[in-house]
């Protein structure tokens, strides 16, 4: 039996624990004590430790001492780190982008000028910003020529840097404001500056060994904190997959495109000798103008992976084997045809930091109910679990024929297995959010 090693400690790295742990022995590097994952790790003999997992060194050592076989690292610190690059130096089978293919993630900029690079055509008007006197002038382009800006930040946010014109900044002078703040706080990183789009955004991501890729369905995520999408962004409160590859709002031909995009992408990272064998996660938006390129990411995304992991039919240790050893095709993934949904059970004050709240969820009833349970911010108290109050405690998610109904499948179990004060957003995957993205649809197709 084979020995994977996870890093991380959210709700996605107890998804790969809960998939690896049918068939191999499962090691971990967290954060804080996530009780899921210690669970799988106990279950198949593995070892577990508490460490910095964005430090290459640490993880490394630890991977060699507990005689893990294989690691899978699809976080966006630890791969930033260099954590991938730890594992290989000391022969660790190691999954996931070096830190020097991870840039496709911690450096927006550098992405966007790749992209420019193979996929000119998909890519919205933007400007890059080193300074002050470089912010005034591309705003007041932006302004001249009546386009929204979205304001980026050039490194890592954790999904919560990335400001846009209408939601969280009403007028130019606050995108201003907002970039010239990024500017003197990040002295050494530009920000990027981008186009507004107005269509439907949504996620493909590909299961990459560096040459070939298997796109999994593609998911629509819902990134803010409100129903409506109101309130400020998030990690992500929830996603959901369609029965098919393709969402109910996009075609065959658009998943064609992402491939052709994606894949143009990887070629071109093979050419630069960049090591990526991971997830290639790519934010596409689909507009009047066809599809348009919104952001890369070097990792499964949080929660797209919960959604993906469900509907995974081959095992996912398989998946990563070939990933390492370049044997991955199309013929080698199977996905089933079933729409899924995930829900994020969230602290009142997030995203900002709140209070510590106890918390039950009855996993032997979700399973009753054909829905499953992933801890992600919380740690195991004598009788309940404890949110941390920093991040996401704790994530609900089904599978059925269609969106809506795993929808109200994992209503019906928030709201059967779970006590205490936290919150979710009741819309995703709802028939009135997916009536909203078909009127949207509708109308730039007119």
């Amino acid at each position: 039996m084979d020995s994977f090693l996870v890093v991380g400690s959210g709700g996605r790295e107890a998804a790969f624990a809960t998939r690896l742990a049918v068939d191999s022995r499962v090691c971990a590097v967290m954060d804080h004590e996530n009780p899921l994952i210690i669970h799988h790790v106990e279950e198949t003999g593995g070892k577990w430790a508490v460490l910095d997992t964005r430090n290459p060194t640490a993880v490394a050592t630890f991977a060699k001492e507990v005689g893990v076989d294989y690691a899978f690292v699809s976080s966006d610190e630890p791969l930033a780190a260099g954590v991938v690059d730890g594992l290989l130096d000391v022969d660790i089978m190691a999954v996931g982008a070096t830190r020097a293919a991870a840039r496709i993630e911690w450096d927006k900029i550098w992405a966007a000028e790749l992209v420019e690079c193979v996929a000119p055509e998909i890519m919205p008007y933007h400007r890059v910003v080193r300074n002050i006197a470089e912010a005034d002038e591309a705003i007041g382009k932006f302004e001249q020529d009546g386009l929204a800006v979205v304001v980026k930040p050039q490194g890592l946010t954790g999904g919560k840097g990335v400001k846009v014109m209408g939601p969280h900044l009403k007028t130019y002078d606050d995108c201003h404001r907002y970039a010239t703040s990024l500017l003197e706080q990040r002295s050494d990183e530009g920000v990027l500056l981008v186009e507004k789009l107005d269509g439907i955004e949504f996620t493909v991501m590909g299961m990459t060994d560096g040459i070939h890729q298997v796109l999994s369905p593609a998911s629509y995520d819902y990134p803010y904190r409100f129903a409506g999408d109101t309130g400020p962004g998030t990690g992500g409160m929830g996603c959901f997959t369609g029965p098919d590859k393709a969402l109910p709002f996009m075609t065959n031909a658009h998943l064609v495109d992402c491939q052709h995009v994606m894949d143009n992408v990887m070629r071109e990272m093979h050419n630069r000798a960049l090591r990526f064998a991971g997830v290639l996660n790519g934010g596409f938006f689909l507009t009047r103008d066809g599809l348009k390129f919104m952001e890369f990411n070097g990792r499964f995304g949080d929660p797209e992976a919960l959604n993906i992991l469900q509907v995974l039919r081959t095992p996912f240790s398989e998946i990563v084997r070939r990933m390492w050893h370049g044997t991955l095709t199309d013929d080698t993934v199977q996905f089933a045809r079933r729409a899924s949904v995930v829900k994020y059970l969230v602290g009142p004050e997030y995203p900002a930091h709140g209070r510590r709240i106890p918390f039950n969820l009855d996993a032997d009833k979700a399973t009753t109910l054909g829905a499953t349970i992933w801890t992600a911010s919380c740690v195991q108290d004598s009788d309940s679990l404890i949110s941390l109050g920093r991040s996401r405690a704790a994530a609900i998610g089904a599978t059925a024929d269609t969106i809506t109904k795993a929808s109200e499948l994992v209503e019906k179990v928030i709201a059967s297995s779970s006590t205490g004060e936290l919150e979710h957003r009741h819309d995703i995957g709802s028939e009135q959010s997916l009536l909203h993205l078909e009127t949207i649809s509708r109308s730039m197709h007119r």
